[in-house]
């Protein structure tokens, strides 16, 4: 009897512990608040030509507003003084500038995968473009391919720019819809798909 008692004992303090340690050692990994997907390219070919001439990098935008300038979004006429013409780009650097996803060409590759992690929040522009290592203009020095706004299947490239030729005409020689609004909470992570065109490094240099 006093056998069987030590026996039942010994049991229960085995699986005691047995709890005890899988309770205090959890293994998992955190939850990461991120933005991740995968983007598809046109014109590829193009990229073969330019590969040597600049980054094609991944990039996200923080909140938009005019005061301080920052993010992506619709600059309304006269914003920065009389008689300016309103335009759409981004008014700063993006949220992960210092550390942007950088895609390496692969020869006929279309689709590139690419994962930004993030603090939660709103964030203005998604965005994937080429930028230029001999440009040294920064309005000038990336080419935007192409942004998320709400439709993965057509290509956006985000921006709307607006040139006064003389005698009241004004024409908009790039008028593209602007990317979209992201807000993103603590631990969420967000599948995010969208289309670029590499063919527009001919149009923007």
């Amino acid at each position: 009897m006093k056998k069987s008692i030590f026996n039942l004992l010994m049991i229960t303090f085995v699986a005691g512990s047995f709890l005890l340690t899988s309770c205090g050692d959890d293994d998992s990994d955190p939850i990461t608040t991120r933005v991740f997907g995968t983007i598809t390219f046109e014109n590829v070919e193009v990229w073969e030509t330019w590969q040597d001439s600049g980054e094609v990098q991944v990039t996200i935008f923080p909140e938009f507003s005019l005061n301080p300038p920052a993010g992506w979004g619709e600059v309304p006429d006269g914003a920065f003084g009389p008689g300016t013409l309103g335009f759409t780009t981004p008014l700063g650097a993006p949220y992960n500038s210092q550390n942007p996803v950088v895609l390496t060409y692969e020869p006929g590759k279309t689709s590139y995968d690419y994962v930004i992690e993030l603090e939660p929040g709103t964030y203005s522009g998604l965005s994937v473009g080429m930028n230029h290592f001999f440009v040294s203009d920064p309005n000038q020095q990336t080419a935007t391919l192409g942004v998320h706004w709400g439709n993965e299947n057509e290509v956006s490239h985000g921006i709307v720019i607006k040139v006064d030729v003389g005698g009241g005409n004004i024409i908009t020689p790039f008028n593209y819809p602007a990317p979209s609004d992201i807000v993103i909470e603590d631990g969420q992570e967000l599948e995010i798909n969208f289309v670029a065109d590499f063919q527009f490094v001919e149009e923007w240099y």
